[in-house]
């Protein structure tokens, strides 16, 4: 009887706002091209996480117990279009997978910022 929770574990006081935020982020952050996750010029693409913030992603409820989640992204200069299409893909498999597929509402991706080659 283990009392103590692993931060691999998951946990009950964990909302699904949040475990959606944090599945989304973290696929669309996987995707080739993009650099990280922005929070936006008036930072309102942050979630809060506990002690820590998930940068680059809000997840909104929406009717019927969906979230309508948004992703703000820094990318390397590609074609944004079509990563664009490649984030949204990789994020509804990994919902998906996570077993959220009936939490996911509207997804929308934005590109604000765009990393040149080698930019530090």
């Amino acid at each position: 009887m283990p009392s103590e929770r692993t931060p691999s574990a998951p946990s009950a006081l964990i909302s699904a706002r949040v475990e959606l935020a944090r599945v989304a982020l973290g696929a669309a952050t996987a995707v080739e091209g993009v650099v990280a996750g922005n929070p936006g010029q008036t930072e309102a693409y942050v979630t809060p996480d506990g002690e820590r913030r998930l940068v680059g992603v809000v997840a909104v409820a929406e009717r019927g117990g969906r979230y309508s989640v948004d992703l703000c992204l820094t990318a390397r200069l590609v074609p944004l279009h079509e990563l664009g299409a490649r984030v949204a893909e990789r994020v509804r498999k990994a919902v998906d997978a996570a077993g959220m597929a009936e939490r996911l509402g509207a997804l929308h991706v934005t590109i604000a910022d765009v990393e040149a080659e080698g930019a530090t």
